[in-house]
């Protein structure tokens, strides 16, 4: 079956799973200092969706990521059919799909900074936010080229500044003392970008390769 038509199926079955997710504060350890929360799979809970219809090496690399879920959601519409299911093609995946939500959550905040602000403030937090994804979408090469060239430090670091980008954009509406209006689509984002960040060091050989030279 092709992939791209299970889609809908993922869609559907993300967003049940999002409201009955139980929120929890979240983010690697180099940002403990944030306060962002986000909705994280209990420990205990098996991974299984469509077991019959998804590449199985694809569900055994998305199960073992912190978000499972938005895994399969966010990277299947990047993956060709004929592609190895091997970290490294699901990591190249997993790059588009936050470069796309990244462009998808940049159009929306242009389109609030268009209407009539519901606070003197608000304004400058949606520029904040905006300056912010400019900044991810620009890395999108970079990383690309970290993993061609099997850079483990640069791809990390890329990675790490698109959390902290995403991170500074919410930290302007909470320093302001107002409600976010894209919180929903930055903590999908930055659920994306974890994802990377644990396909990157748990499952390629790049600090393996790095170390041993």
């Amino acid at each position: 079956m092709d992939m791209k038509h299970l889609i809908p199926i993922f869609v559907i079955f993300f967003f049940f799973m999002s409201t009955t997710s139980a929120s929890v504060a979240l983010a690697p350890s180099s940002f403990d200092t944030q306060s962002f929360s986000f909705s994280k799979p209990q420990e205990d809970q098996t991974f299984s969706i469509s077991p019959i219809d998804v590449n199985p090496k694809l569900q055994k690399i998305c199960g073992k990521t912190d978000y499972p879920i938005e895994c399969l959601t966010s990277i299947i519409p990047f993956l060709d059919e004929n592609v190895d299911m091997i970290p490294m093609s699901i990591l190249k995946a997993e790059v588009n799909a936050i470069h796309n939500k990244t462009k998808e959550v940049l159009d929306k905040t242009y389109e609030l900074s268009m209407n009539p602000p519901t606070s003197r403030l608000l304004p400058l937090c949606l520029k904040t936010c905006i300056n912010n994804y400019n900044a991810i979408l620009e890395s999108k090469q970079r990383i690309l080229d970290a993993i061609s060239m099997g850079d483990a430090n640069e791809l990390s670091m890329e990675l790490s500044h698109n959390m902290e980008h995403v991170l500074a954009c919410e930290d302007e509406f909470k320093e302001a003392k107002i409600e976010s209006p894209i919180a929903e689509l930055n903590s999908l984002l930055v659920k994306i970008i974890t994802n990377s960040l644990t396909i990157d060091v748990d499952m390629t050989n790049f600090y393996r390769n790095n170390k041993m030279h």
